[in-house]
This record gives C-alpha cells, sequence and structure tokens, in this order.
C-alpha cells in the first residue's frame, strides 16, 4: 500500500513539474530575478571560466539578499580573474549591504587604491563610513563624488546634507546648501526641495519654509498635499490663524478634484486630517 502511494505522489510530482515546463513557470524560481539568475547559471555552464558571468550571477544573488551565494561567486570571480579590480568593489557593497562595514572598507579601500576617483567607489565608500557613524570622512567622499559626477541625481545631494548634518547636528546653513546646490545643478526636485523645508523647520526658520512650499505650490496641479504640510508648519510656528485658513484651503482643494480621486484611500485621510485641524482650530478663525 505504501509503495503504491508513493508511486502515485511520483506521478503527481511528475505531472505538476511537467505542467510548469509547458507553461514556461519554473517550480523554485520566483521572479525576474529568480530567471535572471537561472539564466545566467545556464551561461555558466557553457562559460565556465567566465569571471564576468560568476559577478553577474553574484550580483543577482545580492539583490535576491542571498549572502553566501553572492560571497561565493565572487570569490570563484576573483579566482578566475585576480587582477579585476572591480571585484573589489562588488565585495564592498556586499559587506555593505549585509552590515558588515568594517569589511567593505576594506575593499572599498582596496579599490580606490587603484582608483581613486571612480563615481561608484567614492559614493560607496561615503556610503560605507556613514554605516561608521564617521560622516565627517563620508562628507569628504560625497563632496569628491559629486565633482565627479558628469549627471549627478538628486540622492548625492541628499546624502551629503544628511552626512553634513550627522557630523554636527548645528550644521543646518551648510546641508541645506547642498540642496540648493542640487537643484542648481539638476533642477527643482521635490525630494531636495522637501528635505529643505524638514531642515528650515527644524532649525525655526518657518518663513523660510513656508517660502518654500509656497514655491512648491506655484508647479503643483495637486495642491492638497502641500497645503496640509503649509499648514502643519503654521501650527509648528505657533500661528494657529494662518493654520486654520489653511487648512480650510486644503479642503476646499479637495471638494474641487473628481469624486474618483476623492474616493481614494490618502486623499479621505488628507480630508478627514483638514476637518479635524478645522474642528480644533476653529476659536481662531
Amino acid at each position: 500500500m505504501m509503495i503504491l502511494k508513493i508511486k502515485f505522489y511520483k506521478k503527481v510530482l511528475w505531472a505538476f513539474t511537467f505542467f510548469c515546463t509547458i507553461f514556461g513557470l519554473q517550480v523554485l524560481a520566483h521572479g525576474p530575478v529568480h530567471e535572471s539568475i537561472i539564466r545566467v547559471t545556464k551561461e555558466i555552464e557553457a562559460n565556465p571560466d567566465s569571471a564576468d558571468l560568476y559577478i553577474q550571477r553574484g550580483q543577482f544573488y545580492q539583490v535576491d539578499d542571498n549572502f553566501d551565494e553572492a560571497f561565493a561567486d565572487y570569490t570563484k570571480a576573483r579566482e578566475l580573474a585576480p587582477h579585476m579590480q572591480i571585484i573589489d568593489l562588488q565585495f564592498a557593497k556586499l559587506f555593505a549591504k549585509n552590515n558588515y562595514a568594517n569589511s567593505a572598507l576594506i575593499y572599498v579601500n582596496q579599490y580606490l587604491a587603484n582608483q581613486p576617483k571612480n563615481l561608484n567607489g567614492l559614493m560607496s565608500r561615503a556610503a560605507i563610513y556613514t554605516q561608521l557613524g564617521q560622516d565627517s570622512l563620508a562628507v569628504l567622499d560625497f563632496e569628491e563624488g559629486i565633482a565627479q559626477a558628469k549627471n549627478p541625481i538628486p540622492e548625492y545631494y541628499l546624502d551629503i546634507s544628511k552626512a553634513v548634518l550627522a557630523a554636527d547636528s548645528t550644521n543646518f546653513e551648510p546641508a541645506i546648501k547642498w540642496l540648493q546646490k542640487g537643484e542648481e545643478a539638476i533642477g527643482f526636485n521635490i525630494v531636495l526641495r522637501s528635505h529643505a523645508i524638514d531642515l528650515e523647520v527644524l532649525q525655526g526658520d518657518y518663513d523660510q519654509a513656508i517660502t518654500y512650499v509656497d514655491e512648491i505650490l506655484e508647479k503643483m496641479k495637486r495642491k492638497e498635499k502641500w497645503l496640509l504640510k503649509k499648514a502643519e508648519i503654521y501650527e509648528t510656528a505657533d500661528r494657529p490663524k494662518e493654520a486654520y485658513a489653511t487648512y480650510n484651503e486644503a479642503l476646499q482643494s479637495i471638494k474641487q478634484l473628481p469624486r474618483h480621486t476623492r474616493g481614494t484611500r490618502t486623499v479621505t485621510e488628507f480630508q478627514a486630517q483638514a476637518t479635524l485641524k478645522i474642528i480644533e482650530l476653529e476659536k481662531y478663525k
């Protein structure tokens, strides 16, 4: 009886596997990363001496949070191509992602010893210094990296701004200046401007924060989120009358939205927030 059951389950398993194969499904693989791992594994089987392929698969394993497999692939790549410098950077990124910052620093330093002006290396080491709490050193690498960047991205300026403030919690002005430099380099950016608003509020320059919000409002078709932000700043600044008026403005903005937009969860929450604040601040109208 037991043998019959085993044979039955084997047939079921075979049928399931066959079904998955026919319809292009992977039994053990889920999503594009796993599919990429399978694809590169097949390429490695055909080209077992390719360090590039091991690096490529290691990167996919790294994205998939599989430290051991990524480490093994980078190690194999190092055996195949001991002088390939990019492997040091891959090791650094792998260790940093898994919070082994000291090991990551050793590898990134080896990489930068040969590529001292490399943007990827400088930004990676800056992030590792941040992990280690060495924010002043991170600032130096972020600054050098930005100087090397032909096409800088907002994250560079956001990261250096955060590092400047982490190095000295009173460094609001230089932190904000880096956000401004970011917008000078790449144009108006909502992420950089939002962080600048938060820093202005933290240092108590509410008028400048309001000015920044007003500049955003001029550019946005949808205004309810930023009107709520403006009202919150007025509250923080202990200006309840202006907060009340701005919450009212936000509510009117929401009422003008199309019905299907008003019915979304986010807008419904905005509406509830504005309504409750108007009730709370009604004595200041």
